[in-house]
């Protein structure tokens, strides 16, 4: 073949030089449009309609390969499938839209939901615990970080009273043959049972998952600068991890306690609590009088 194609006068040399020229032209022009062209992106979407409360399984969602833009962070990588499913679609998610992380509560949208820490505590809530409460003592807010454990102590000054009205003197029945002593005994026992009380609510301590209300970081143009200020009022609170059957409590305590003392802690005690009252407190001053008392004569 290369005898005939000689044959017919045309140079080998400029047919091979221009064959090379053409595929060097090729394979350049293909990788210009390649380098032209924008990056892409693989990410969930959606392969049926989702709605609000809707849980999440692998047959919902498809991997699906996008232009890479401005927002590609607002969606979830192809490779996050694990932290999506078993989730719960808390906006609208339509057939063959992207997910967007804050779209849905699961592991893949912490940092952009609040609630998706909820996803690996079942049972739990989050309660916004406010610091501003007048009945409220603790450390000031940027004293706290997410992840700290604290514990909540609720001080009742006196039970309250139910609202009666009377209808006549109250009778006091004294049982035949008792001696009087007896009797201001029994009365002041009666009186002891109603003290008052200190209660931690959370022996094991409850852990702080946002703080909200402190005001933003702001660099001066200048050091020293102190002209410029900015005003921020936003009311401040922890958002407290609590089990659902302590959310009543907690916001009974808010509302009816004297004081509610907010600590810092290291670590929680397994071993509830039976409070301490004010009796309590009282017979332990005599205990340790007595043993100083006792101790020196």
């Amino acid at each position: 073949m290369l005898k005939r194609i000689a044959s017919t006068g045309v140079n080998l040399v400029v047919l091979g030089v221009s064959v090379g020229i053409f595929l060097v032209a090729f394979l350049a022009l293909n990788a210009l449009g390649a380098a032209q062209r924008p990056p892409t992106l693989e990410v969930l979407s959606a392969t049926r309609d989702l709605n609000i409360g809707d849980v999440i399984t692998p047959n919902d969602l498809v991997v699906e390969t996008i232009f890479q833009d401005d927002h590609a962070s607002l969606y979830i990588h192809g490779e996050e499938a694990g932290n999506v499913v078993g989730g719960v679609a808390a906006q609208p998610i339509f057939s063959g839209q992207p997910v967007f992380r804050s779209a849905i509560v699961a592991p893949a949208a912490e940092g952009t939901r609040l609630s998706a820490v909820l996803t690996k505590f079942p049972g739990h809530s989050l309660f916004p615990l406010p610091l501003d409460a007048m009945n409220l003592v603790s450390p000031d807010a940027d004293a706290f970080l997410p992840g700290d454990l604290v514990g909540v102590t609720l001080v009742i000054a006196s039970r309250p009273q139910q609202a009666v009205t009377p209808t006549s003197m109250p009778e006091i029945i004294l049982e035949e043959g008792q001696p009087e002593q007896q009797q201001v005994g029994q009365t002041e026992a009666l009186a002891r049972s109603m003290p008052p009380l200190a209660k931690d609510l959370f022996p094991m301590g409850v852990r702080v998952i946002a703080v909200q209300g402190l005001p933003p970081q702001t660099k001066g143009d200048e050091a020293g600068d102190t002209s410029s200020f900015t005003s921020f009022d936003q009311p401040q609170m922890l958002i407290l991890l609590v089990p659902n059957a302590s959310r009543e409590v907690l916001a009974l305590a808010l509302q009816e306690g004297d004081r509610l003392v907010v600590s810092l802690m290291a670590r929680g005690d397994d071993t509830p609590t039976a409070g301490f009252t004010y009796w309590d407190f009282e017979d332990w001053f005599k205990a340790d009088r007595e043993n100083v008392l006792g101790g020196g004569r």
